[in-house]
């Protein structure tokens, strides 16, 4: 006798997959006559959800590692977030993996989601992700990575246009009189800041801006040396975009505590539009990537995989956030 599944409870039940898993899993989020509807029904087929013992019985599970670099960067952390909502609506269990930034707990976490049945994983490094590991447990077809492009295009990837959004940022500081504008890179060697880095130097060429990007000394608070550098330039300039909204928080805050003004000193724009930046004195001007969007469509592209589709790369448009850490220059 075939094995009920999920889905014929939810076929039987007449609702969607994720109900079914809500009903067991967060009963508080159902309904209550739904609720009791799902589990008679899922009592009448013989249904019982224990997600390992399926998985094992099935070779397949409902379980989806997110595996981040750390939760210190809120940016990760909205990540996270946005994509165990994704995960749930579609009837899928998120697991999150945190590496520290070390690609071989990356390459244990691949294994574990070999020997957990999981059907597809998600991947948000801070460098490249380990692709020998991936093929060594067969997941280089089943795993999808955010905000990175890989060389294999086999990995499908969601990404966000870095040169676009470099280039909102530049645009509306030109709008606002600045010419003078520099860049605070952010954590050498990884794949983002290299990535912006890169927008950065094309967009101030296009626009005929002279490059001025600052050094910070290495340590874990950017904003002294940032400040530093910024302070030594002959003619300073009078904004700046940061590779990250963590950056720009740091400059902001440092340039505080030496009784400068942002923005009556210095313009400061940001990478990621996290929440965070709303609540930041001052409100900061960002780039906004679609971190909701990542989540779900990195999902989307995972259940593509699975069905037997083909590999996609969807590249997402940025916009921007004006706040108030950006003002018109003043002679």
């Amino acid at each position: 006798m075939a094995e009920v599944s999920i889905d014929d409870v939810a076929k039987a039940a007449g609702v969607h997959r994720s109900t079914v898993s809500r009903a067991f899993s967060k009963p508080d989020a159902v309904r209550a006559a739904t609720r009791e509807h799902v589990l008679r029904v899922a009592a009448e087929l013989g249904y019982s959800m224990n997600p390992l013992a399926q998985a094992l019985r099935r070779g397949s599970s409902n379980l989806v590692p997110l595996i981040v670099p750390d939760l210190t960067n809120p940016f990760f952390a909205e990540l996270a977030r946005t994509t165990a909502a994704a995960a749930e609506a579609r009837g899928y269990q998120l697991m999150l993996c945190i590496t520290d930034g070390d690609t071989g707990q990356t390459a244990d976490y691949v294994s574990a989601m070999h020997s957990m049945y999981s059907p597809f994983g998600i991947v948000a490094p801070s460098t490249r992700v380990n692709l020998e590991a991936l093929r060594r447990y067969a997941f280089q077809n089943r795993v999808v990575v955010i905000d990175r492009v890989e060389d294999d295009p086999a990995v499908p990837t969601v990404t966000v246009d870095s040169a676009r959004g470099v280039d909102l940022a530049l645009e509306h500081l030109l709008g606002l009189g600045h010419s003078n504008i520099a860049y605070a890179p952010g954590i050498v060697g990884t794949y983002t800041a290299q990535d912006r880095w890169d927008a950065y130097h094309h967009a101030a060429e296009r626009h005929a801006v002279p490059p001025v990007v600052l050094d910070a000394a290495p340590g874990a608070d950017p904003g002294p040396g940032l400040v530093d550098h910024w302070m030594r330039e002959p003619i300073r300039p009078t904004a700046v975009i940061a590779s990250n909204d963590l950056i720009a928080f740091a400059m902001i805050s440092e340039l505080g505590s030496r009784g400068l003004s942002v923005p009556a000193d210095l313009s400061v724009i940001g990478f990621d539009g996290l929440d965070l930046g709303a609540q930041f004195n001052p409100r900061l001007t960002s780039v906004r990537q679609p971190i909701t969007d990542l989540g779900r469509i990195a999902i989307e592209l995972g259940e593509g995989l699975i069905a037997g589709g083909p590999p996609d790369h969807v590249v997402l448009e940025p916009s921007l956030l004006i706040r108030s850490s950006t003002q018109e220059l003043r002679s």
